[in-house]
């Protein structure tokens, strides 16, 4: 197993990867651009997607974003996939809850520059983003 850390830009650009769709479907669901029998689909795919996002990220510690990117979520003590318990539960679900908390997510980002590049998020599920060979 590679234990290469990713780089801030794999790791940044994973994110504007998966987030890109996120966004678009964001947009026209809240925007009204859409007539109200499509909102209900768009509303569909953005649940898809991020249902999607869930089972990637459970199986292989990959997002799409990540993939396009060749990095994954390994737990820091085992450097195997953490499933869906750490990845999906603790590193999305309780940060975004966190995210409620004033200032916290400019704090998590900011963490990719400590030296071992692992954000709050990481620390708190015990995982680090590394390269896959």
């Amino acid at each position: 197993m590679n234990n290469t850390t990713a780089t801030r830009s794999q790791r940044f650009l994973a994110a504007l990867v998966d987030g890109i769709p996120l966004v678009v479907l964001g947009v026209l669901f809240s925007r009204h651009l859409l007539s109200d029998a499509l909102r209900p689909i768009v509303l569909l795919l953005e649940l898809g997607y991020i249902v999607l996002q869930f089972v990637l990220v459970s199986n292989s510690g990959q997002t799409i974003g990540k993939k396009v990117e060749h990095i994954r979520i390994v737990d820091v003590q085992t450097g195997q996939n953490g499933g869906f318990v750490t990845n999906v539960l603790k590193r999305w679900i309780l940060n975004g809850v966190l995210c409620f908390v004033p200032f916290y997510a400019l704090v998590d980002i900011l963490f990719i520059f400590r030296e071992d590049r692992r954000c709050i998020h990481d620390l708190i599920a015990g995982t680090q983003v590394v390269q896959v060979s």
